[in-house]
């Protein structure tokens, strides 16, 4: 706690002379004045804390929850979770079988190409329900090949924000349009999504390729067919 500095004040005494006597007349001391308290410092939000603002607004916010298991099995997303991203990691070597994947399905049954985790890495995580073009999403399918598994969904806001080097994941971007080079240590595939919950924007970049982010906030979606991770720079 600060401490204010002390203000001494002295009383004043005064000699007055009346009719040949000498008398003391005390005058009272003077108040200290109050100083009126600095006004709070409110630092403005970072990037980061707009877009998760955003992301809390367009695609609604819920307790994130994990569920476990072993190859085929269903999980329904709360009513208050149709948007939202899945982490899901696998035990090691899942990817020897082909059927080893995850995949997001409307609330009508039909397949959501965006939700879709197929990746020989040990963990993963990809948004889902940002396009309202494809309708709300239903749940997650697991296929039988994916062994043991574990699935963690949360809330968009707590995606981390797009960074310059990552994997098979999802971000949320709050910068501003540019173009970029997304470029894999392989000859590898990455594909790269971008979302802002009006519609979406969809690039196939391979190896060295250049595109362009729009600006933010958004969410994006950066996919890999090999365990190499990305790198991506301004073009």
């Amino acid at each position: 706690m600060k401490r204010l500095p002390s203000i001494l004040v002295a009383g004043v005494v005064a000699a007055v002379a009346l009719s040949g006597c000498q008398a003391e007349e005390t005058v009272a001391p003077v108040p200290p004045t109050s100083a009126s308290p600095a006004p709070a410092k409110t630092d403005d939000p970072t990037a980061q804390e707009s877009a998760q603002a955003w992301a809390d607004e367009t695609f609604g916010t819920f307790e994130a929850f994990t569920v476990t298991g072993s190859g085929a099995d269903e999980i329904v997303f709360p009513d208050n979770a149709k948007s939202g991203f899945y982490t899901i990691t696998w035990a090691p070597g899942h990817y020897a079988n082909e059927n080893s994947y995850a995949q997001v399905y409307g609330e009508d049954g039909t397949f959501h190409e965006v939700g879709t985790a197929d990746y020989q890495g040990d963990s993963a995580s990809v948004a889902y329900g940002l396009d309202p073009a494809v309708g709300p999403a239903g749940w997650i399918g697991v296929e039988a090949g994916a062994g043991d598994w574990s699935i963690t969904v949360s809330p968009i806001s707590a995606l981390p924000a797009l960074p310059e080097t990552g994997g098979y994941d999802a971000y949320l971007y709050a910068g501003a349009e540019q173009p970029e080079v997304f470029s894999s240590l392989n000859s590898g595939r990455v594909s790269v999504r971008q979302f802002n919950g009006v519609d979406s924007t969809d690039s196939i970049l391979h190896q060295d390729a250049a595109g362009t982010l729009l600006a933010g906030p958004s969410v994006v979606n950066v996919q890999l067919e090999s365990v190499s991770p990305w790198t991506r720079s301004a073009n």
